[in-house]
């Protein structure tokens, strides 16, 4: 071949590209892209340094042995680690088509300047041993199970999963002639317009959209809707894409395409980082400085122990955020108890009765799933005489007493209760369990329970020690409800002011805070305070409109004391 017909060569291969696709034009051609190795005009740094020729780094019509599409390169890795994961529906196998190609590129394995129709190799600038360096995102390696699987057909996911799709047709996102998923369903080797070459622009995850369509996501979440941005306090969330808010941003606010660093699902750092990347007061609600106070969901404890297909009935102990946030369905929306509001929706959660139900519907139930004996043990305030550890047991409807949690309460005669609370009110789990800096604690931080100053994620002061002494402001989680005035002049039990004023005893040396199945009124004695009285009998009944109390405290032997309920 003279000279003058090897410098006619890209202009040859940019018409021929141009002839096969005639909606092409030069501004979507490889010319303006980083796939444009040559050395004159290369938007890349890694490029070649001896040869101005474009397409003779993947294409050549002049080599017999060349595939279809002319390809003028070996394949990559003969074997690949394929993504999967336990939501997995689909089967993706080896690399096949389109993406075979792409990866003799793209895995690492072979020089860039390496084609088959010459007989030396291109020398190539910026590059190791003329190959992607590893440390690039290009460079995706023989291990693919950080990357979106491809080389599969996925019509049974679609029709299993219920939250896939097939792009509709004319849709820049398409399958290859096969129907499967390649590397060129979502990127365009031969476009750069867009950011690493995806086959239309990803803003809103549109890209990502056009296959998934997720429940509760779309037009819906906040990680869908939220206009926030990095305030520029701690990293940057969205190191890894070009956009600058959540909405933006959609799935890639915590899912990466190619090696993410959670393989399995994609995730853009591990586990509860992945959350706390943005809730750290960058872009969202600062949890992170909540999670390492006295009482806390400590979820940087826990390392790959949670799964979206875990049994709550049989799961290790563990706590993570997914655990009560689906960061697909999560919303604003205000609730009133027991519902559960838009930070827990879509959630799955354990029954009063011991069911396990895929999407909780009542606030409790999501705590319930783990706190409750049935599934593990949490530790407890205090040795009672009668266990209540079992959460669920003890806030159950058919015991004798219990906060109005699960269902309204028992009793009509709670005088002392502060508006907008009746004996026919409802409460959460939060209401008590919440941070203390929270703005239902009358701060300004988020609210629920991630974590307070607090002993067991109380939102406010409650002390359970004999002898404290003393003060409304001791028993601030009590009287947020109920007023100390009233309690303290008679209202219910007449005795209070003598008992906890007097005495010097807490309320819980006689109250249970969630409820018990055996006695009116919470009672239910710490048994490191209350013990047995002299005939050996710990025990508080009813009869008639008196309560009686079999007992010792303090010194003083109760045998039994009794007093008119109000």
């Amino acid at each position: 071949m003279n000279t003058a017909m090897k410098g006619l060569m890209p202009c040859i291969a940019l018409f021929v590209l141009i002839i096969c696709n005639p909606a092409a034009t030069v501004a979507e051609s490889i010319l303006n892209s980083r796939h444009n190795l040559s050395s004159g005009s290369s938007l890349g740094n890694i490029k070649s340094s001896d040869t101005s020729s474009v397409c003779i780094f993947c294409h050549s019509t002049h080599i017999e042995f060349a595939r279809t599409p002319a390809w003028n390169r070996s394949e990559g890795a003969p074997i690949y680690t394929i993504y999967s994961s336990s939501t997995l529906q689909s089967s993706p196998g080896q690399p096949d088509g389109a993406s075979k190609l792409c990866l003799s590129c793209h895995d690492g394995t072979i020089a860039l300047g390496k084609v088959l129709s010459r007989g030396n190799e291109f020398s190539m600038l910026n590059t190791v041993m003329g190959k992607i360096p590893p440390d690039r995102s290009s460079n995706l390696g023989r291990d693919l199970s950080d990357d979106h699987p491809i080389s599969f057909d996925d019509a049974y996911a679609v029709a299993a999963s219920g939250q896939l799709k097939h792009p509709i047709d004319g849709d820049k996102v398409s399958y290859d002639g096969s129907g499967k998923i390649q590397c060129t369903t979502c990127h365009n080797p031969h476009d750069g317009r867009f950011d690493k070459f995806m086959v239309k622009s990803n803003l809103g995850a549109a890209i990502c959209k056009t296959c998934h369509e997720l429940n509760g996501f779309n037009g819906l979440s906040v990680h869908d809707t939220s206009a926030a941005v990095w305030n520029g306090q701690g990293s940057n969330p969205w190191a890894h894409t070009r956009y600058t808010t959540v909405a933006a941003n959609g799935c890639m606010n915590c899912h990466d395409s190619h090696n993410a660093v959670g393989k399995e699902r994609l995730l853009n750092d591990s586990e509860e980082a992945v959350c706390l990347n943005c809730h750290n007061g960058g872009t969202g609600k600062n949890i992170s400085a909540l999670l390492n106070r006295t009482g806390s969901h400590r979820v940087t404890f826990y390392q790959g122990t949670h799964d979206p297909t875990e049994n709550i009935m049989t799961m290790s102990k563990h706590v993570e955020c997914v655990d009560c946030h689906s960061p697909h369905q999560v919303n604003n929306t205000v609730a009133e108890a027991p519902d559960v509001n838009g930070s827990l929706k879509g959630v799955s959660g354990l029954s009063i009765n011991g069911t396990p139900i895929a999407v909780a519907q009542f606030q409790y139930e999501v705590c319930l799933k783990c706190h409750s004996r049935d599934i593990y043990r949490i530790s407890t305030f205090m040795t009672r005489q009668y266990d209540t550890s079992n959460i669920r047991t003890a806030i159950d409807p058919s015991n004798a007493s219990y906060h109005p949690i699960a269902a309204q309460g028992k009793n009509s005669r709670v005088s002392s209760l502060r508006p907008p609370y009746t004996t026919s009110s409802r409460i959460y789990c939060g209401d008590c369990h919440n941070s203390d800096t929270s703005v239902k604690a009358g701060g300004s931080g988020p609210n629920g329970p991630h974590g307070s100053n607090y002993e067991h994620l109380l939102e406010r002061r409650y002390e359970t020690d004999d002898y404290t002494g003393y003060s409304s402001a001791k028993y601030a989680l009590c009287f947020k409800c109920h007023n100390p005035a009233a309690v303290m002049n008679g209202s219910g039990f007449k005795e209070h002011d003598k008992h906890v004023r007097g005495a010097d005893s807490p309320c819980s040396a006689c109250h249970d805070p969630h409820g018990t199945a055996d006695n009116i009124a919470l009672i239910n004695f710490d048994t490191t305070i209350v013990f047995p009285n002299q005939s050996g009998i710990l025990k508080f009944e009813v009869v008639g409109n008196k309560g009686y109390c079999y007992l010792n405290c303090h010194g003083k032997d109760h045998r039994p004391e009794n007093y008119h309920r109000n």
